[in-house]
């Protein structure tokens, strides 16, 4: 709530600001993502120093207040791009195995997340879904490195 607060006490201040928000709420919610440095930026500059997941949230609240019918304010646009973050850093690992790392590769255990993610994408419950996309992540990270690890005491990587 701090984070929101914030934002909005910086876009009430300066026309300039509203200007930015309004116009990348319209493009899009990878849009208004991508930018939230700025915004993290700026309120750093002005003492309040929030995450840039913390701005990111902000601005995504912001969005389906003020702009609800933009493309920014779409829970599933926002839930997408989290989502996508998390495979993408991944992706980094998996692109690093063997092809026999790959053969062994259980996910299982990271798969059980997907219905907390499920849950929490239905409720469009914001917090629920960030931390069943940390678990899914943390899953599937441990499982890489069980797969690495076994790899190396076979003498296979």
């Amino acid at each position: 709530m701090r984070a929101t607060t914030a934002v909005a006490g910086l876009l009430r201040e300066r026309r300039q600001w509203r200007l930015f928000f309004k116009s990348w709420c319209q493009t899009s919610a990878l849009r208004l993502r991508s930018q939230a440095w700025q915004f993290r930026d700026e309120l750093r500059r002005r003492g309040d120093d929030l995450a840039l997941e913390e701005t990111e949230d902000a601005l995504f609240d912001l969005a389906q207040q003020l702009l609800p019918a933009a493309p920014a304010a779409e829970w599933s646009a926002w839930a997408e791009l989290v989502c996508e973050d998390a495979l993408a850093r991944l992706q980094e690992h998996y692109a690093d195995l063997s092809r026999e790392e790959r053969e062994a590769l259980d996910l299982s255990r990271a798969w059980k997340q997907d219905e907390r993610i499920v849950a929490a994408g239905l409720a469009e419950d914001r917090v629920a879904l960030r931390e069943a996309v940390r678990g899914y992540e943390q899953e599937a990270l441990t499982a890489l490195q069980n797969v690495r690890s076994a790899a190396k005491r076979t003498g296979a990587a």
